[in-house]
């Protein structure tokens, strides 16, 4: 039993760097995963690393091509649009649920001082933001009390976080996206849940 444990541990360890190192694009979609070159990175054997390119296959991020190997899995521009499809529905259906069940005020707090070091000068990096943007739409889905829109968005997390990352990364509109999350928090203070819906569906797009 000991040995098992001890051969899950890494396997999570593992699954948990690669997985952060994918979300975070320092492994770009495209990329080699060498089970003997991360074994060696990582300092363990290939066991784990094996398992927990298993892991990351379920999760979506990496994809096995016959005879040539393991790869950070690419995504369409077909895949980015429909998994933001599904997201914008489940979290239109979970806020009106949310709207109510939820404080602003932290939140509020948060993307404020974003804004205001931005309009300092001030570096704000995409990880900082990506952090801040994937927990307020998190509290609306876990305040809404609907088991399964959690469940169906837990399912895609993942990948979520991925086209998120790469989201604020490439499109470059940090500045724009602020605002847009303080109108939403403000809908949310006020209860304006027709109001909350349209900026939802509007700002849930890639």
């Amino acid at each position: 039993m000991p040995v098992k444990e001890k051969k899950t541990s890494r396997a999570e360890f593992a699954y948990d760097t690669l997985k952060r190192r994918i979300l975070d694009n320092q492994l770009p979609p495209g990329a080699m995963l060498s089970e003997v070159a991360l074994a060696q990175k990582l300092n363990m054997s290939r066991t784990p690393i094996r398992e927990a390119l298993k892991m990351l296959m379920r999760d979506d991020l990496v994809e096995i091509r016959d005879g040539v190997g393991t790869f950070v899995k690419s995504a369409t521009q077909k895949d980015i649009e429909d998994a933001y499809a599904v997201r914008q529905a489940l979290e239109v259906l979970a806020a009106r649920t949310a709207i109510g069940a939820f404080s602003s005020e932290e939140l509020e707090a948060r993307f404020r001082s974003l804004q205001v070091r931005l309009e300092q000068g001030e570096t704000v990096r995409v990880e900082e933001f990506a952090d801040a943007d994937w927990a307020l739409h998190d509290q609306i889905l876990q305040k809404s009390g609907n088991r399964y829109a959690q469940k169906a968005t837990n399912d895609l997390r993942a990948v979520l976080r991925r086209y998120q990352y790469l989201s604020v990364r490439l499109l470059s509109r940090v500045e724009e996206s602020l605002t847009e999350h303080l109108a939403i928090l403000d809908c949310i203070r006020r209860r304006d849940l027709a109001r909350l819906t349209e900026l939802l569906e509007n700002h849930i797009q890639y």
